[in-house]
């Protein structure tokens, strides 16, 4: 597998650009390079098809310099990954490596394998300095998600004077210490977030919404691979995230618009005409909540006592993904009717909770251990919820949309 590395790396010293890039180049300068993290789930074969959607959405963006670069690491292999590379026709679009080995195998048992992330970041780090000379950021994704047609455009309209660029994002996470369900609701007033607002923090990051300068990036020879010397690096965003901010990047941060589509989430769900399944946000194997088919969360209603079923209007942005025709983004969502069992505070602990959420917290709420990742203007902050649920419902309800 190594010698398709090579040879890639070859290819683009040897040409230095593609002839789409060359066209790119005619109209502008600089491009976005993405790092494509997939694997045979995201196939046509055997597979949900997402990579299609995920490439359709990028060559239906407004501005077409950008580059991506597929990166595979798998204990079973992608054997249609050429065809569905072949089948876009697009010489933006290259297969970077493709690894299947056993001992890649991403999860046991539904729980993410020791070591995985580190072996991915790693290979994700080559990729990255893969990269095309024309590159001006780099974005690391994976082969589910999806980008509004205006991504490139406004990333690429970032001032020289910045080095990062984090966008708020479509995700499971939206809230994620928030009343299951009603997390994700909007509200008359239309104060709720849209989306998840992006901090370029630990727990407040998506790497899929983050533009790193690329440049900066190599030369600094940053890699995430390296950063987590004692886990299994899931949490490498937020901690590159924390090394760039302490060394003095500077940050731009793009509020109130929703480009990313982080799959699976509510909004993404609802448009596909799916039921949120928020009852099992807090299981490992399901961490922050699935999409399920009508059918199934039925099945689930009749055979798991105690589950109930909401109605709600999802928090969405009205200018991107084409939902500027809706005027509400109405879903089901299955939960556990008795607010004693919703555990999410505890779960995700003050580090997750969104700003708007905070106060809310229980205020006795027990030492979490990722509480060393909260900034220093939340440490102090009074929190003032109880520890009965109950008693503390969302300042949104299922009831009141």
């Amino acid at each position: 597998m190594m010698s398709r590395i090579c040879l890639l790396v070859v290819l683009l010293l040897a040409t230095g650009f593609s002839a789409s890039q060359a066209q790119q180049d005619a109209s502008g300068s600089g491009s976005v390079c993405f790092v494509v993290r997939t694997f045979w789930g995201h196939g046509e074969d055997y597979g949900d098809r997402s990579l299609h959607d995920l490439f359709d959405s990028l060559k239906a963006q407004t501005l077409g310099r950008w580059d991506a670069y597929l990166v595979v690491l798998d204990d079973r292999p992608f054997p249609d990954l050429q065809k569905v590379v072949s089948k876009q026709g697009d010489d933006r679009i290259w297969i970077f490596s493709e690894w299947a080995k056993a001992m890649y195998k991403p999860k046991d048992k539904g729980i993410w394998s020791p070591k995985y992330h580190q072996h991915l970041y790693q290979l994700t780090d080559e990729a990255v300095r893969a990269c095309p000379p024309s590159t001006e950021w780099v974005v690391i994704t994976n082969g589910d998600n999806t980008y509004d047609l205006k991504f490139v455009e406004e990333v690429l309209s970032t001032p020289d004077a910045y080095d990062v660029v984090a966008l708020d994002f479509y995700s499971r996470y939206q809230r994620p210490t928030a009343p299951p369900c009603t997390r994700f609701a909007a509200n008359k007033d239309d104060s709720m977030p849209k989306c998840k607002s992006n901090e370029l923090r630990f727990c407040q990051v998506d790497l899929a919404a983050v533009a790193w300068r690329w440049k900066r990036l190599v030369v600094e020879d940053r890699r995430f691979g390296t950063l987590d010397k004692r886990s299994d690096s899931q949490a490498a965003d937020g901690m590159m995230a924390t090394a760039v901010i302490n060394a003095g990047w500077k940050v731009r941060f793009v509020h109130n618009q929703c480009l990313v589509h982080h799959n699976p989430n509510p909004q993404l769900c609802a448009v596909h005409g799916g039921v949120w399944d928020d009852s099992v946000l807090i299981n490992p194997s399901t961490f922050g909540g699935r999409c399920i088919t009508k059918q199934s969360a039925e099945a689930l209603l009749k055979s798991t006592p105690g589950l109930e079923m909401v109605s709600m209007n999802l928090s969405y942005d009205r200018n991107a993904f084409g939902y500027e025709h809706l005027e509400s983004l109405p879903i089901t969502c299955l939960r556990t009717a008795d607010p004693a069992t919703w555990r999410n505070a505890f779960t995700f602990g003050r580090v997750c909770a969104a700003r708007i959420d905070f106060v809310d917290l229980p205020h006795d709420l027990p030492p979490h251990p990722w509480d060393s990742w909260l900034p220093d203007d939340l440490k102090h902050v009074k929190t003032e919820g109880q520890m009965d649920w109950s008693r503390t419902m969302d300042r949104t309800t299922a009831s009141e949309l």
